[in-house]
């Protein structure tokens, strides 16, 4: 099982990596009176150089969190970048089923 550094800190960026963001405003929607949503992820990544191509920088998304884990990793291979991070803002956001989460936060 894959094990994914983490932060809940938006300052916090990691230019080696793919970074998968997860909304998690569900909670606050339920406690709005509103049906329990889904969370949902958009992916990011720095520019990256990979075999003398200039991958730019971009967003996509967003994503079912499954989804995006997998798009992530599969840019990761196809781009030959080291990571995938996680980005969210109330790690309980967090399912057991989607991969572990290192003990401790940050992307370092």
């Amino acid at each position: 099982m894959i094990v994914y550094a983490w932060t809940t800190d938006d300052h916090e960026v990691a230019l080696d990596a793919i970074t998968v963001g997860i909304d998690d405003h569900g909670p606050a929607l339920v406690t709005a009176g509103f049906t329990p949503v889904e969370p949902m992820a958009n992916l990011y990544w720095p520019d990256w150089l990979h075999g003398g191509v200039m991958i730019k920088a971009a967003i996509e998304g967003p994503y079912a969190v499954p989804e995006a884990l997998e798009r992530a990793e599969r840019l990761r291979t196809l781009w030959d970048m080291p990571r995938v991070v996680i980005a969210f803002q109330n790690r309980a956001v967090w399912r057991r089923e989607w991969g572990e989460l290192r003990e401790s936060e940050g992307l370092d």
